[in-house]
């Protein structure tokens, strides 16, 4: 019975081995769409150079790019009717589409009010210049984290499979190790060592690639708020502690991901369903592999009550734990995003013709950490032009963004280039922070990830060999 458990075990580290693999292929084909993305910017302005017109030059480039960029063919089809193409179902996940929003932003900018020359060279060359360096800093950030975290994945779930061949060789040399690895002894130390494996193997993953949650169209905790039922008893338990839920629901805007506090309050009991499902399971299991038999009836139910009882606080605080980890990575993308707007005025500064609320528009479009307060910002404009940028320089609350809110206020009384004349060195600036912030991170994750991918090795080592020969060693000296 217990060889059969442990065989569905493998089968299921094999199939989250499947699924990494999977991921990975993603990541490489990300990183592979980044590379053709910097090659195309690079023919685009030497395009541009050698013709003098933008649609020209879009055209040679896509003859030569068409079979590997099919992304750029809504970008084309968008600027050729003037319709700003649907890139916001990827921003949050795919920085490929971003950068393709800038060059569309940029194309746009050029269509609508003609190219200019600064210091003798086009506006377009120039501006495509900040474009290509957001991709190298990106491309580069990847392949920097490839190597950094190459192996490591293995090393958390290789140490699992050697489990059955341990313990061949332990019986072959002693019988008398075979009740270590039966009943249980065997049935408790084997699942530590499974479920050590999993957790180590996400970590590293997540280690590796950072992920925020996207905006999705409609998810399954919004699915079960539609239920009138569910509905209620979430209203009822925000109402009876509203002030605190209130707190909560702007933490979780910030994160984009979460949705508002009913839907988080929904995963939080989902989470603690399928963790209490995943224990009855597990528990189930221990009694067939006669774990209890030397227990009372009555002492098993309090055991298996107790258990069921952890596990479900624990899956119901779970997606609070997960809320810490995503805060703290939501500075790096306050950095990335600050760069975006800065690339973004720095297209449009230079044309008189500019509005503050079309900027803003464009900065809620390139937005994510920030979109909201954005979002009610350019609602507010139109009637309350100077109080809405007042209450969104407060909202934003990151010293680099209400600068440039700042600069835009300053637009009343003076022109936009003038407003913002010490733009480019200000992004020179946090151009190198970034690099630097990024460089400290990623150094910092991939020393804790080398450390979790030992766990695995060493639990399997130690539970599963030095301690059944040890303790068969002191009963032979007894004996």
């Amino acid at each position: 019975m217990l060889l059969i458990f442990e065989m569905v075990l493998y089968i299921l580290l094999a199939l989250l081995w499947l699924a990494i693999h999977v991921r990975r292929r993603a990541w490489n084909e990300r990183e592979q769409r980044l590379a053709e993305q910097e090659h195309f910017f690079d023919e685009l302005a030497d395009a541009y150079g050698k013709h003098h017109d933008m649609r020209e030059a879009l055209d040679e480039c896509l003859q030569k790019c068409e079979a590997r960029m099919q992304e750029l063919l809504p970008f084309v089809e968008g600027l050729e009717y003037g319709e700003i193409p649907d890139f916001s179902e990827k921003k949050d996940t795919d920085e490929t589409n971003t950068y393709l929003s800038l060059l569309f932003m940029l194309c746009m900018t050029i269509r609508t009010f003609g190219d200019l020359r600064k210091d003798g060279v086009s506006l377009f060359v120039h501006n495509i210049r900040y474009i290509k360096e957001s991709v190298r800093m990106e491309l580069l950030r990847r392949q920097e984290g490839r190597y950094a975290y190459m192996g490591l994945s293995a090393l958390c779930l290789v140490p699992f499979f050697m489990c059955l061949p341990i313990r061949l060789w332990c019986v072959s040399i002693s019988e008398g190790l075979q009740r270590f690895y039966s009943g249980a002894y065997g049935f408790s130390t084997l699942l530590v060592c499974f479920f050590l494996s999993v957790l180590c193997v996400v970590c590293v993953q997540e280690l590796q690639n950072p992920t925020m949650p996207g905006e999705k169209k409609e998810t399954f905790a919004q699915r079960l708020l539609k239920i009138s039922v569910i509905a209620s008893v979430i209203d009822a338990k925000i109402s009876r502690h509203y002030s605190k839920y209130l707190k909560r629901n702007e933490m979780l805007k910030v994160l984009q991901g979460f949705g508002n506090i009913r839907e988080f309050l929904v995963k939080k009991i989902l989470f603690a369903v399928m963790l209490s499902v995943l224990v009855v399971v597990v528990l189930f299991g221990y009694m067939a592999a006669d774990g209890w038999q030397t227990l009372g009836a009555i002492r098993q139910e309090m055991c298996f009550v107790l258990t069921l009882i952890c596990f479900m606080w624990l899956g119901y605080y779970l997606p609070d734990a997960w809320v810490i980890v995503l805060q703290s990575r939501v500075q790096q993308q306050k950095i990335e995003e600050t760069l975006r707007f800065e690339t973004l005025l720095l297209i449009v500064m230079h044309y008189q013709s500019i509005t503050v609320e079309e900027i803003l528009r464009w900065m809620e479009r390139f937005s994510t950490v920030f979109s909201r307060a954005l979002q009610r910002a350019v609602d507010d404009f139109s009637y309350r032009r100077t109080e809405s940028l007042h209450v969104l320089k407060e909202e934003l609350a990151y010293e680099p963004v209400k600068k440039l809110i700042d600069s835009l206020m300053a637009c009343d009384d003076i022109p936009v280039e003038q407003a913002f004349f010490d733009l480019e060195g200000e992004r020179a600036y946090h151009v190198e922070q970034y690099k630097q912030y990024a460089k400290n991170s990623q150094r910092e994750r991939a020393a804790v990830a080398r450390v979790v991918a030992f766990l695995p090795f060493v639990a399997v080592l130690a539970l599963r060999l030095l301690i059944p020969f040890v303790l068969e060693g002191l009963s032979l000296m007894q004996q």
